[in-house]
């Protein structure tokens, strides 16, 4: 991180089981990943001594691999990664055999990219993918997209289209993430529990909060702030000193702590 610039967050998993439910993806550990092929770990004392840590280097995937476009835990403790228009089940850090898969192999349509964000949700136990403007339901019992699916995002109202991420933290809600920021959603009403976004990084990853006016609504930072200490941004730079990168998302699954 530099200056003004703010990375965009992605996923977040506790790793200690600190949840009620097997079934929710339980966040704790944030990660950024650049056009590069690296990721942060972060957890609440900062980030972690050995990262930033090359993709591959965590998880067999191919090297050629760059990128992650969304990743959720199943319910039989699996990950799921999904990449363009392939996704990879993972046993810890082992690929499964015969993997990866087309997206069709799920039930979705060969016209699709890629998939922006998976997660089991708590409020009903059902997994669900995102995508552009519209979202599934998948069955995992028949590894199948369930039938009147796919529906319009305006379902999750506030949420727009195109989101980075999804998950629910281990307090139970849900948030979604886009861009450089993100919305707690209420379960229950069915909308953004926020119509303003808040900022991602400050948030969930410590970093110093801008010296720009900001959007943040509900926290702690200030309306408008200076940089005081660069020490947080210094940290997440070395990585990338010397380039001009956009920061996009990668995650830390909830396995992590089992495989380091």
């Amino acid at each position: 991180m530099k200056g003004k610039s703010y990375p965009e967050v992605y996923e977040v998993y506790d790793v200690e089981g600190n949840s009620s439910s097997s079934r929710e993806i339980r966040p704790k550990f944030a990660t950024c990943k650049t056009k590069l092929k690296y990721l942060w770990r972060i957890g609440d004392h900062g980030i972690y001594e050995g990262y930033p840590a090359e993709i591959t280097r965590l998880f067999n995937l191919p090297a050629e691999i760059d990128h992650v476009d969304a990743v959720y835990e199943r319910p039989d403790k699996k990950i799921v990664f999904f990449i363009g228009r392939k996704y990879y089940v993972f046993n810890a850090n082992n690929l499964e055999p015969g993997y990866p898969k087309p997206l069709t192999y799920l039930g979705l349509p060969a016209s699709l990219e890629k998939i922006d964000g998976a997660m089991v949700w708590g409020h009903n136990g059902r997994t669900y993918f995102f995508s552009g403007s519209m979202y599934w339901r998948f069955d995992e019992s028949v590894n199948y997209v369930e039938l009147d699916y796919p529906r319009d995002m305006s379902m999750f109202a506030g949420v727009g289209n195109d989101i980075d991420a999804v998950f629910q933290w281990k307090n139970g809600k849900t948030y979604f993430f886009k861009g450089k920021g993100f919305w707690e959603f209420d379960d229950l009403r069915m909308r953004v529990a926020h119509e303003k976004q808040k900022l991602s990084a400050p948030v969930w990853m410590g970093c110093p909060p801008p010296e720009i006016e900001t959007n943040d609504i509900e926290t702690n930072l200030p309306r408008k702030s200076r940089i005081v200490s660069t020490s947080s941004a210094a940290a997440i730079a070395t990585a990338t000193a010397g380039r001009t990168v956009s920061m996009l998302a990668m995650v830390v699954m909830s396995f992590v702590a089992r495989i380091m």
